[in-house]
């Protein structure tokens, strides 16, 4: 021993006096790891007491190749593992019954243990921030079945790299033995990256090391895809990202850029973040850009496609719209420019002439006039599905999830995009909340998050690649920003006196033309007025047997419009009081 070790004990326990005689005897590892254990028990570690087991500690420390103190600690580490007790720095004072002080000169062989991999040290969960009290100990597990089995020292095999699938697995492991505090993170980043240029001959692991993110993000990228390899498509992040970032303003700081997708990971497509059921779960999965990249080396990842909820074209009822010649000769543009010919034809030339690979398309006009209806015929005669969002879904409880949402809603379009045939129509409902003008001079978390949304939806548009619908009540509340990211805008109008007329006759197959002339001339109602009227007429039908005769039909307009009487409007010809 190199350092004398002080002793409050007045005399030293000899292993002759605690332990079967060794005299005259070939030791073997395992009896040498015996006597030193009963000699050490509650000893106090005088000076004498290392110096007496040298005829002990030549075998075990010729067996572990390192020094006399060093197996002395680990057989005495591993004897307590073996009897099941916990070994941290307190159990280890109590052992052999000295003070803190008194064991100090010891840690540096404690050290030269764990730098050999003769011990593991495992961090103690309850006990993280207690520097003496921060690790449990444990023997190595290959050495001990070696010891008891009288085998011979276990070599490290230098384990065989055949391609990016063995990478990634030692990789995973070194961050699971950093999870489990068996490896401290230095050590563990530096095997990492000493893993990642020595293998950079593998495409993919070249691609990770020249990566512009932190060398702990390398990490926690790696171990999301070896999860998913194994079959998970949601990774919870909780332990990997605890490991990694001990400190506790440092994790939250970088939970929080998950959340906000600014984490370098996610803003570069590597990985997504799945909402969990509870808000401080953090789960990744891996994107389609990774699946890409790991294909290069021939790996195919097993991403759970998503089950999207469109609207089918098939099971979209056939509707008959009646429009004014204005509008009737814009939504024909749109529709023609819809159909599949069309539509690939107008993409190549958009795309030889580098302009915008997008159809956006406004539907604006007051309530009930048949915007959403008109998207749903055009989508029927296309025969292309709808991602239908309706736009007060995005309004989340928690500050900033609103914008992600936003961006989450474009992604899993694009994700859409790639499994459907035909280009799908992103369609964003009633989206007055979203389009209005953005507030100025208002600091309000509420205005800060509307500004935000709408920040994120114009850079979103200006990039957009497919067929983007969008209906609003508020036309005149635009904002002017968003005025050149629709192609087309079209305004519906409440329907003239015409179009009113063959409403009636197309809804009501008894009515007279003379009385749906009457009812469209008196009652100035919309489309969708129009049709809470028919449904009210199959109440009537269904529950007394009759039809609505033509007073009838004129009471249930009254009431249609009794709200817009209370506002002022008029009532067919005649004005409220």
């Amino acid at each position: 021993m190199q350092k004398k070790i002080n002793s409050t004990k007045a005399t030293a326990r000899t292993v002759a006096t605690t332990a079967p005689s060794t005299k005259n005897k070939k030791l073997t590892p395992l009896d040498a790891i015996n006597a030193i254990y009963f000699a050490s028990k509650d000893s106090g570690l005088p000076i004498e007491l290392i110096p007496n087991l040298k005829k002990e500690l030549n075998v075990l420390s010729k067996y572990l190749s390192c020094s006399h103190t060093e197996a002395f600690l680990f057989a005495n580490i591993a004897t307590l593992n073996l009897f099941g007790d916990k070994s941290d720095m307190v159990d280890l004072y109590r052992f052999f019954d000295v003070t803190p002080f008194q064991f100090m000169p010891l840690i540096p062989a404690l050290d030269s243990l764990y730098e050999k991999r003769l011990i593991h040290k495992k961090t103690h969960r309850h006990r993280s921030d207690d520097a003496m009290r921060k690790y449990y100990f444990s023997a190595a597990p290959d050495i001990i079945d070696a010891l008891i089995r009288n085998a011979p020292f276990p070599k490290s095999e230098k384990r065989e790299m055949n391609g990016t699938i063995e990478v990634l697995e030692v990789i995973y492991e070194l961050a699971n033995s950093c999870i489990q505090g068996e490896l401290n993170i230095t050590d563990m980043m530096n095997e990492v990256d000493q893993l990642l240029n020595s293998q950079k001959k593998h495409a993919f692991i070249r691609n990770v090391r020249d990566l512009d993110i932190l060398d702990k993000e390398r990490v926690l990228y790696i171990y999301v895809i070896w999860k998913t390899l194994m079959g998970t498509t949601a990774v919870d992040m909780d332990d990997p990202i605890t490991a990694l970032f001990p400190i506790s303003s440092q994790r939250v700081r970088y939970i929080q850029s998950i959340y906000s997708g600014d984490c370098k990971l996610i803003s570069n497509d590597l990985v997504e973040y799945r909402q969990s059921r509870f808000f401080n779960d953090v789960e990744l999965q891996v994107t389609e850009k990774t699946a890409e990249l790991l294909q290069e080396d021939q790996i195919a990842v097993f991403k759970q496609r998503k089950k999207f909820n469109t609207i089918k074209p098939e099971n979209i009822g056939t509707k008959t719209l009646y429009f004014s010649e204005r509008e009737e000769a814009q939504i024909s543009t749109v529709r023609e420019m819809m159909m599949d010919n069309t539509y690939r034809e107008l993409i190549d030339r958009l795309k030889g002439k580098n302009l915008p690979l997008n159809l956006n398309i406004l539907l604006f006009g007051a309530p009930g006039t048949g915007k959403t209806e008109t998207v749903l015929q055009l989508a029927k005669a296309s025969g292309r599905e709808i991602m239908k969002v309706e736009i007060s879904q995005t309004k989340s409880m928690w500050f900033g999830e609103s914008e992600k949402n936003i961006k989450k809603i474009f992604n899993e379009y694009e994700e859409l995009c790639k499994s459907c045939e035909l280009t799908p129509i992103l369609f964003f409902n009633e989206a007055d909340a979203i389009l209005s003008n953005r507030k100025s001079g208002s600091h309000s978390n509420t205005a800060q998050t509307e500004n935000a949304i709408q920040n994120i939806l114009l850079e979103e548009l200006e990039n957009f690649k497919g067929i983007f619908l969008a209906t609003t009540n508020l036309a005149d509340n635009l904002d002017k920003a968003f005025d050149r990211r629709f192609l087309f805008k079209i305004k519906f109008e409440r329907p003239e006196l015409k179009a009113k007329t063959a409403i009636w006759m197309d809804k009501i197959s008894y009515l007279t033309e003379e009385d749906a002339r009457y009812l469209a001339d008196n009652f100035d109602l919309t489309g969708g007025q129009i049709d809470n009227i028919v449904r009210k007429c199959e109440v009537k039908s269904v529950i007394e047997g009759i039809d609505a005769d033509f007073e009838m039909l004129k009471n249930y307009c009254i009431e249609e419009l009794v709200l817009s009487a209370k506002t002022g409007k008029f009532i067919g010809f005649q004005k409220s009081a």
